[in-house]
C-alpha cells in the first residue's frame, strides 16, 4: 500500500514523529562521542542478530524481538548515544529482515519506505524519552548510592521505553486497521511487559560483571535467546490457535450464509410465484432490518426479524395458486384459506433449530395491535416485535406495489393508511419509526437493486441470479392466465360475450396493443373478428378475411401459431391509402377443438418483437379456453334449442312459450312507459282425430308439420309460433291488440281449413281462443287459461252449430259480422 493511500490520520501520526526525531537525530549522529567503539561495534552486532529474532505478535503484520536488551547494556556502559544507535539499528535490521520458519535461513523484505521511517522514529523516540529519565533518576542519586541510582534509573527507562513503544505501534496498527487502540495494546502488548524487565536484568547483570569481565560481559547477552524461544514458542501456539479459532469462525460464518442463502432462494422462489409481487420479499427485508435497528431491538430479535422477514409468507405453498393469483377481490371461503398461510409456515420452519425466534415472528405477523388480527388473537406488546415490524412493513409494501385490481399507491398515500392504522392494526411507536427510516430504507432498496441489475445474462437478458426466478414467474403468470381466463369464461353461455371476455383478458395479460378473436364461418371459408379490444377495434371488428388469406387466414389454414409477423397483412384491409397504420406486429395462434379450427386469436402491436416465448404460452392457454368455451356455447346452444323446440313440427314447445311469454310480462310491468301489450292465439284442430283414424298417424303428421308452416308464414319476426301440445298450437303476439289478433287468427283458420282439405282430403277447421295483456291478466297461466278457456267455447259453440243448430238455447247468437271472435253463448 503506497503512502497517500494510508488512511489520513495515519499519514500524519508518521510525518510527526519524524519531525519530533530530528533533535534525536542530532544527539546521535553530530554529538554522539563513545568512549570504547570496540565494544559499540560489538554492542551494535548483538542489536543486528538480535534484531533478527522475531516473534510473531497475535495482531496483524505485529512483532516483537529481544533488542531492548541490548539497548539497555548500550545505555548503562556507553551512554545515551550508543542506545540510541542499537534503537535505530534494531528498527532498521528487524524491518529489513525475516527469520523463515522452519529454518536458519533469513529472507530479506523490500518494505515501503515509510515502514522503515515509522519504525526507526517510534523507537528512537521512545528511546530517547527513556534516556532523559534514566539521567533525571540517576542524577538525583550521588556518591555511595550511585548503583542504586543506576538500578532505579534503569527500571524507570524500561518502564518509559515499553509504554511509548508498544502505545506507539499499537496506535499505527489502530489508525491502519480499524481497530480499537487501547484493544489493540492490551491484547498484543500489555504481556510483553515481563519481557522488557527481564532484558532490563540481564543489562544490569552484564553492567555489575563488567568491571572485572570488560567485554567479556557481553556474553550475558546469547542466554537471552532462551527468552526470545520461549515466547516465540508461546506465541507460535497462540497464533495457532487463534488461526484455528479463526478458521472455526470462519467455517461457522460461512454455514450461517450458507443457510441464510438457502432460505433466501427458497423465500424468493415462493415470492417469483406471485407475479403480482415480485421482489417484494426483498424490500420487506430491508424495511424490517432498518426499522428493526432503529427501534433497538435485541441481536436474537433482529437475527430473527432477518431471517423471519424472508420467510414469513412460506406458508403460501400451502395455498392454492387460483387463490393466489386470483385478480380479484377473495371470497369469504377463499379468504379464510389465504389465512391459513401463516399456521403453514410456521409449521413449515417448526422442525428447523433456529437458535433465534424465527418462527414467532412468522406466526405473528398478521396480528393486530388492537387484538383483532390472527391466528391467535394478540393484542399490544403480547405480539413479538418481529411480527409487527413485519405487519407495518408488509401492508406499507403491498400498497405500493402494482395489482391487476388497482393502482400502486403513492407513498404518501401508503403512509397515511399507516397513521390511520396506527393504534388499531400497527403498534403506533413503530409506525412513527418506520416514518423516520423510510429514506433510509428507499437509499439500500435503490443501492440492492443496482447491484442485483449488473452483468446481466445475455441469453435472457437478465441477471443470471433472477433468470431461473424469471422463468417461475413466467410460469406462474401462465398459471394466473388459466386462472382469470377460466374464471372469466365460466359465467359466459353465448359466443358473442365470450368472444368479448377473451380478447379483453388477452389485452389485460399481454403488452399488446389491440387484440381480435376470429371464428371461422361453417357456412363459408372465411374468418370473421366477432370481437375485438383495444387499438382500432372498431374498425378490426367485423373485419373478414378468407381461410389462407393474411396471417390470420394463414394461421386457420395452417394450424399453427405466427409470431411477430407483419400486421397489414390482416389489418390494412380496414384502413384506406391516406390513413396511417400504427399496428406493425402480429401474432395470432388457432383456437382448435379436436381436429376443428374455430378460428384465430390475434394480438397486434406498435412495436416489433414484442411477443417473448412465456407470452406466446399465455396466448395459446387463453385460445385453448377459449376453443373450449365456444364448444360448450354451441353445445348449450343446441341443447336448449331441443329444449325449446318442437321436434315434429320444428316450431318452439310450450317451455319455449313460459319463457317468451315471462320476458314479455316482465318487461311491461318494468317498464315506466305504458305496456304496449301483447296478444295469445290459442287454436285446437277439429277433426284432426278422424285423420289419424282414417288415414294414419303419419298423414296427421303431415298435416301437423303444414300447420306449422302455415303459422310460420303468418308470424312476424318478433312473433313466436308453437305447438303447445298435441293438436293445438299458440301465436304470441308482441305489440298486437286483441282486435288485431283475432284478425290473424281468421286468416289463420282459412288456411288450416283450405290445408286439410287440400293434404288429406279431410275438411279440418281450428276452435280459437284469444287473451291479451294486460286486460285479460297479468300473468302468464292466467293468459293461457283465458285464452284455453275461449278456445273450447269456440270449439263447443261451433260443434252445436254444426250438429243441431235448432238446439241453441233461446237467445243465443251467432255473430257472423265478425268471424274471426269466437261464439258465444248468452246466459
Amino acid at each position: 500500500m503506497r503512502f497517500l493511500e494510508l488512511p489520513r490520520r495515519l499519514r500524519a501520526y508518521i510525518l510527526i514523529l519524524a519531525v519530533a526525531t530530528l533533535p534525536l537525530g542530532y544527539e546521535v549522529f553530530i554529538r554522539a562521542r563513545p568512549e570504547d567503539w570496540r565494544l559499540v561495534a560489538g554492542l551494535l552486532l548483538f542489536t543486528a542478530v538480535f534484531s533478527t529474532w522475531k516473534v510473531e505478535l497475535t495482531v496483524k503484520e505485529a512483532r516483537m524481538t529481544p533488542t531492548f536488551a541490548v539497548v539497555c547494556v548500550a545505555l548503562l556502559l556507553q551512554g545515551v548515544q550508543a542506545a540510541l544507535l542499537c534503537t535505530v539499528l534494531g528498527a532498521f535490521v528487524g524491518t529489513l529482515v525475516r527469520p523463515t520458519r522452519g529454518s536458519w535461513k533469513l529472507e530479506v523484505l523490500r518494505p515501503h519506505w515509510y515502514r522503515l521511517l515509522f519504525n526507526a522514529t517510534n523507537c528512537a523516540i521512545a528511546c530517547g524519552a527513556a534516556a532523559i529519565v534514566f539521567e533525571t533518576i540517576r542524577g538525583m542519586v550521588t556518591g555511595e548510592g550511585e548503583a542504586a541510582g543506576s538500578l532505579l534509573g534503569l527500571l524507570a527507562f524500561t518502564s518509559v521505553y515499553f509504554l511509548l513503544n508498544t502505545l506507539g505501534v499499537a496506535l499505527a496498527i489502530a489508525l491502519q486497521q480499524g481497530l480499537s487502540w487501547p484493544s489493540v495494546w492490551k491484547e498484543n502488548f500489555l504481556w510483553t511487559a515481563p519481557g522488557f524487565y527481564a532484558s532490563a536484568s540481564t543489562a544490569a547483570l552484564i553492567r555489575l560483571s563488567d568491571d572485572f569481565l570488560g567485554l567479556w560481559s557481553l556474553l550475558f547477552l546469547p542466554p537471552l535467546y532462551l527468552v526470545y524461544y520461549s515466547y516465540r514458542l508461546y506465541m507460535d501456539r497462540i497464533n495457532l490457535f487463534a488461526e484455528k479459532v479463526q478458521q472455526d469462525l470462519t467455517h461457522i460464518e460461512e454455514l450461517n450464509k450458507l443457510n441464510q442463502s438457502v432460505i433466501a432462494s427458497l423465500a424468493t422462489a415462493i415470492d417469483a410465484k406471485d407475479s403480482y409481487t415480485c421482489s417484494h420479499i426483498n424490500r420487506v427485508q430491508t424495511y424490517a432490518v432498518t426499522l428493526a435497528k432503529t427501534a433497538g431491538v435485541s441481536d436474537l430479535e433482529l437475527e430473527a426479524i432477518t431471517t423471519g422477514s424472508l420467510v414469513h409468507d412460506i406458508g403460501k405453498l400451502g395455498i392454492p395458486d387460483h387463490i393466489l393469483t386470483k385478480p380479484g377481490k377473495l371470497t369469504a371461503n377463499e379468504y379464510q384459506r389465504m389465512q391459513g398461510h401463516v399456521q403453514i409456515g410456521a409449521e413449515i420452519l417448526a422442525p428447523v433449530p433456529f437458535p433465534f425466534p424465527v418462527v414467532d415472528v412468522v406466526l405473528s405477523h398478521h396480528e393486530r395491535w388492537d387484538g383483532y388480527g390472527y391466528p391467535h388473537g394478540l393484542q399490544g406488546e403480547q405480539i413479538p416485535i418481529g411480527g409487527r415490524i413485519i405487519s407495518i412493513v408488509d401492508v406499507f409494501d403491498a400498497l405500493t406495489s402494482k395489482r391487476p385490481y388497482r393502482r400502486a399507491m403513492t407513498r404518501d398515500e401508503a403512509l397515511q393508511i399507516l397513521r390511520d392504522g396506527a393504534g388499531s392494526q400497527f403498534d403506533p411507536r413503530l409506525v412513527d419509526l418506520f416514518i423516520e427510516i423510510l429514506p433510509d430504507a428507499h437509499r439500500k432498496i435503490d443501492e440492492l437493486a443496482q447491484r442485483t441489475g449488473e452483468e446481466p445474462d445475455q441469453a435472457t437478458n437478465l441477471p443470471p441470479a433472477q433468470s431461473a426466478l424469471s422463468r417461475i414467474s413466467q410460469a406462474a403468470a401462465e398459471m394466473a392466465a388459466v386462472c382469470d381466463v377460466a374464471a372469466a369464461l365460466a359465467d359466459q353461455e353465448n359466443i358473442d360475450e365470450i368472444a368479448e371476455v377473451v380478447v379483453s383478458r388477452t389485452v389485460g395479460l399481454l403488452p399488446v396493443d389491440a387484440a381480435v378473436l376470429y371464428l371461422r364461418s361453417s357456412a363459408d371459408s372465411t374468418l370473421t373478428a366477432v370481437a375485438a379490444h383495444g387499438k382500432y377495434a372498431e374498425k378490426l371488428k367485423g373485419m373478414v378475411i378468407n381461410l389462407g388469406e393474411g396471417m390470420a387466414g394463414y394461421v386457420a389454414e395452417k394450424k399453427q401459431p405466427l409470431v411477430n409477423a407483419s400486421a397489414t397483412l390482416d389489418v390494412a384491409r380496414r384502413f384506406t391509402p391516406e390513413e396511417s397504420i400504427e399496428l406493425n406486429a402480429a401474432t395470432a395462434v388457432p383456437v382448435v377443438h379436436g381436429p376443428e379450427v374455430l378460428g384465430v386469436l390475434a394480438v397486434y402491436t406498435m412495436g416489433y418483437g414484442v411477443i417473448a416465448d412465456h407470452h406466446l404460452n399465455v396466448l395459446n392457454i387463453v385460445a385453448e379456453h377459449t376453443a373450449a368455451a365456444i364448444q360448450n356455447a354451441r353445445r348449450f346452444q343446441r341443447t336448449q334449442e331441443l329444449a325449446l323446440t318442437d321436434p315434429l313440427t320444428g316450431l318452439a314447445n310450450s317451455r319455449a312459450l313460459i319463457r317468451r311469454l315471462k320476458r314479455l310480462i316482465y318487461a311491461g310491468k318494468s317498464s315506466p312507459e305504458p305496456a304496449e301489450g301483447f296478444s295469445v292465439v290459442m287454436m285446437d284442430l277439429d277433426g284432426f282425430k278422424q285423420v289419424n283414424d282414417t288415414l294414419g298417424h303419419m298423414r296427421g303428421d303431415d298435416l301437423l308439420r303444414s300447420v306449422a308452416a302455415a303459422l310460420t308464414d303468418v308470424a312476424r319476426a318478433d312473433d313466436l309460433a308453437c305447438r303447445y301440445a298435441g293438436d293445438e298450437f299458440v301465436l304470441l303476439l308482441p305489440n298486437t291488440q286483441a282486435e288485431q289478433a283475432g284478425a290473424v287468427a281468421e286468416r289463420v283458420r282459412q288456411q288450416i281449413e283450405a290445408l286439410s282439405a287440400e293434404t288429406t282430403g279431410i275438411r279440418c277447421s281450428a276452435s280459437i281462443g284469444v287473451s291479451s295483456f294486460p286486460l285479460d291478466g297479468q300473468e302468464s297461466r292466467e293468459l293461457l287459461h283465458i285464452a284455453d278457456q275461449r278456445m273450447y267455447e269456440d270449439k263447443f259453440a261451433r260443434r252445436q252449430l254444426q250438429t243441431r243448430p235448432e238446439a241453441l238455447p233461446p237467445g243465443a247468437e251467432v255473430k257472423t259480422e265478425e268471424p274471426w271472435e269466437p261464439l258465444k253463448l248468452a246466459s
